[in-house]
């Protein structure tokens, strides 16, 4: 759940080289979430904000409802 003053389009997702997706928080850019993941200790592949993972969590159930 998102506190108060986050915005889940400023939400970041991290794609690691294990399969994992991890949470990364409320970031203003890109650029933000990429720094926050890397002092995490993380081997991102792909990062992605919240309304993108959203999109892609939708398709993903829409395949796993049939």
């Amino acid at each position: 759940m998102l506190g108060e003053h986050e915005s889940f389009d400023r939400y970041w997702f991290a794609l690691c080289a294990d399969g994992d997706l991890v949470r990364l928080g409320d970031f203003g850019d890109y650029e933000a979430a990429d720094e926050a993941a890397e002092d995490m200790g993380l081997e991102v592949i792909w990062l992605v904000c919240g309304n993108d993972a959203a999109r892609w969590a939708d398709t993903i159930n829409s395949v796993r409802e049939d």
